[in-house]
């Protein structure tokens, strides 16, 4: 059951990056804008996606170009920059996303507590240990 879960997550991803024109990774940038409940530097958007800072500018020089995200001077640190999102053409993308989203939500809210915490168990066992295609995290 796991497994076609992923299979039907990663297919919708598949499909919204090939109607839109954007990679998996920019995918996964506008949906971290989204949730961001605070300014989102270039920085935090490559330790997000796992790219380098050089892809990761390549990746926001696309999505600038495109018209889904905009840099912003950042408030806290003017020698800075933050990555907003251009509602009006990174919103429908995002609608699109939902759907998925709100029916994982959907069956999360609908487990029990203990429930809850085994999922919670599970899903952090899954990512303690790198996935060996993918190699360990680079830090720093």
């Amino acid at each position: 059951m796991f497994k076609q879960v992923v299979h039907v997550a990663v297919g919708l991803d598949r499909e919204l990056a090939t109607r839109y024109g954007l990679a998996l990774t920019d995918l996964m940038c506008l949906g971290f804008l989204e949730d961001s409940d605070e300014p989102v530097s270039a920085k935090k958007i490559a330790e997000h996606v796992g790219l380098s800072t050089g892809a990761t500018t390549a990746l926001l020089d696309r999505l600038e170009r495109e018209g889904f995200v905009t840099r912003r001077p950042n408030p806290a640190d003017r020698r800075g920059v933050i990555i907003v999102l251009v509602e009006a053409k990174a919103g429908k993308v995002l609608d699109d996303q939902k759907d998925l989203r709100n029916r994982l939500k959907s069956a999360y809210d609908g487990l029990s507590r203990e429930e809850a915490i085994g999922v919670a168990r599970f899903l952090r066992a899954l990512l303690e240990e790198p996935v060996p295609c993918v190699g360990p995290k680079e830090t720093g």
